[in-house]
């Protein structure tokens, strides 16, 4: 659809395409959106509810505007600059809007990090490492999904029948990738939908032919 815009506005036609940030209504295009994923956008996405008003107002400046691709959202800056400082992770997206020394802070917080999981799974065996990576991965599940680090997900559960979607996806490759310092495929997810599965698919990225082979998970 945007590129759809971008040739219409080109070629001297009116278009305009608006990616909107998360509504406080809950009717409409809002009314499947449930309270962990709006949880999950306000208090990690960095993104804040829209009231009716702010939204109206949004769209009449975009129809005031020259560009053909806007997104109107209410964004929590104070939010990210405070997570920034506190080292916690800032979507990707809006790290530009974090200046470059808080980055650098956040960065060295996550290298530490993986240098504990790398150390930590240097000394164990093969087969043992797979269920340290299913450990992370059933912990990352569960941050992403706003549940406590202690919640337990079954190692052949599908993700996207507990709440996961293209953001959520996204977030949990984002995650894993940072803390194994591997880099992986955005339809990680996608193409390993279970924790098992994605467990394996690590294993394979970090040690190629060393990888165990399918094993009995404990659930």
């Amino acid at each position: 659809m945007d590129g759809l815009m971008s040739v219409r506005r080109a070629a001297g036609f009116p278009a305009r395409s608006l990616a909107w940030g998360l509504w406080e209504q809950t009717t409409g295009m809002a009314a499947r959106t449930d309270e962990l994923t709006r949880g999950r956008l306000s208090r990690r996405g960095g993104v804040l509810a829209l009231a009716p008003e702010e939204g109206m107002e949004l769209f009449d400046a975009a129809l005031g505007s020259d560009r053909t691709l806007l997104v109107p959202a209410r964004l929590d800056l104070r939010g990210l600059r405070a997570d920034a400082t506190a080292g916690t992770a800032v979507p990707p997206l809006l790290r530009g809007l974090v200046r470059a020394g808080r980055q650098a802070a956040r960065a060295a917080v996550s290298g530490d990090e993986r240098r504990r999981l790398a150390e930590r799974l240097a000394g164990l065996p093969a087969e043992e490492r797979t269920g340290t990576l299913l450990e992370l991965v059933r912990t990352q599940v569960a941050v992403v999904l706003g549940y406590a680090a202690t919640h337990q997900v079954d190692a052949d559960q599908g993700l996207f029948e507990i709440g996961f979607d293209s953001l959520t996806a996204l977030e949990l490759r984002n995650r894993l990738g940072e803390l194994t310092g591997t880099k992986l495929g955005a339809g990680l997810v996608f193409d390993h939908p279970t924790p098992a599965m994605i467990v394996a698919q690590l294993a394979e990225r970090l040690y190629g032919d060393d990888a165990p082979g399918p094993v009995a998970l404990s659930v």
